[in-house]
């Protein structure tokens, strides 16, 4: 079987900031590459479809074809299945995604935002940057090295009360 990857994806909208990011990892949950981007004002739900039509482009582009998305926006995961979600507004984009997806083997699940925790720092880091950045495992963002860590050993998915 090929190697497969799982990629975690996030937007973020503030008060006078929108951005994205998220973070890919191999079947060993080492991280391949984080990105994170800024965005002009914006819905949410464009965020994270532009977060995740970055992350299907790097590992499109990387040459990996089976991909485990996990996302914790349950309206991505209605949009791309396309039930019963129709945002024309989006068209364009969701369009790419699903010509995207469709030359890739993939699943794609809700995950809570505890389980989604290093690509919700990324989509934050986003809304700090001034252009598209992308990291690899030797320039990892600080604030991220520790959520990493703490993912790779479960901790992030503990849900409390």
């Amino acid at each position: 079987m090929p190697p497969s990857l799982k990629l975690n994806n996030n937007g973020s909208v503030g008060i006078s900031v929108v951005s994205f990011g998220g973070i890919i990892r191999d079947s060993f949950d080492q991280v391949i590459v984080v990105y994170a981007s800024p965005l002009s004002p914006c819905k949410v739900i464009f965020a994270e479809l532009m977060g995740l039509l970055k992350g299907l482009y790097i590992c499109n582009n990387s040459g990996f074809v089976n991909i485990e998305i996990e996302v914790d926006a349950l309206l991505l995961i209605q949009i791309i299945k396309n039930e019963d979600a129709f945002c024309p507004q989006f068209f364009y984009i969701i369009r790419k995604i699903c010509t995207t997806l469709s030359i890739l083997d993939y699943t794609i699940k809700h995950v809570f935002r505890e389980g989604n925790a290093c690509a919700d720092c990324l989509a934050k880091l986003g809304s700090r940057l001034e252009e598209d950045m992308e990291f690899g495992i030797d320039n990892l963002p600080h604030i991220l090295k520790g959520l990493v860590k703490l993912d790779k050993i479960g901790l992030l998915y503990i849900r409390y009360g």
